[in-house]
């Protein structure tokens, strides 16, 4: 498997505990695009702290949500969270009907041939794969690869989505792209202070001062102020994968 460099669970944790509704678009909308139906089983992976299983029952209540995660530190009083691996997940061949994989592919630096060989693994006749990531070249991937770069001392390397790129390892796979679409949405924050704690903490910023983040979800993102509150504007790549049925 290709390296991963996917980073610590704590401030990440503690910034979703801060302001759990931040990002609900971006939650709903790869489920959406999952279509689920009542007995599916979706599997979250990488889930940190199982954040997507609040907003399945919104698009599908009887559907299964499971949940997961392979960094330590993610809620660790919760047995719900499985444990797997970008190339081992912990299902049988078939078992399962949905892989979302949410912000967290372009930590997978060097490719990912073998996750998606996994999920096609996994995933039952008329599985789906969805991807939901930063496109090479937006907003987000200039302030990830400039501003997060330089201001965490976590730095951030990362390979962002394009699908020429991609487009040809999932089907390789086994899969066929029946959707490739740029989404924009907005996070949603009751207040500026909470917007760059929140965003101190998911992105790991120590070495920013709150002038400094503040200025730079501005300039690079893009800030909006409401009666309810701030709003931020981000972008994802949203991406369906259905295995092939000769595959």
């Amino acid at each position: 498997m290709s390296e991963v460099k996917r980073r610590k669970a704590s401030s990440y944790e503690m910034a979703m505990k801060l302001c759990p509704t931040a990002r609900e678009l971006e939650f709903l909308y790869p489920l959406e695009l999952a279509s689920p139906r009542d007995g599916e089983v979706i599997v979250d992976f990488p889930s940190g702290g199982a954040y997507l299983q609040p907003h399945l029952a919104k698009i599908c209540k009887g559907a299964t949500c499971l949940a997961v995660e392979h960094v330590s530190g993610y809620r660790d009083d919760e047995s719900a969270i499985l444990e797997g691996e970008w190339s081992r997940l912990p299902f049988a061949n078939r078992a399962v009907n949905v892989v979302l994989t949410l912000a967290a592919i372009h930590h997978v630096l060097g490719g990912r041939p073998a996750f998606y060989q996994e999920c096609h693994r996994v995933l039952d006749e008329g599985g789906r794969l969805i991807i939901a990531d930063v496109e090479a070249g937006t907003r987000p991937d200039r302030f990830l690869s400039e501003f997060v770069a330089k201001h965490s001392s976590e730095g951030h390397e990362a390979v962002f989505l394009t699908r020429e790129t991609e487009e040809p390892l999932l089907e390789a796979a086994g899969f066929r792209v029946s959707d490739y679409e740029l989404r924009k949405y907005q996070w949603s924050y009751p207040d500026r202070r909470t917007a760059i704690e929140f965003c101190r903490g998911l992105f790991r910023l120590d070495l920013a001062t709150d002038s400094e983040i503040w200025d730079a979800l501005d300039g690079y993102l893009g800030i909006d102020n409401h009666p309810s509150g701030v709003r931020m504007n981000w972008e994802l790549a949203m991406v369906r994968a259905d295995k092939r049925s000769d595959s």
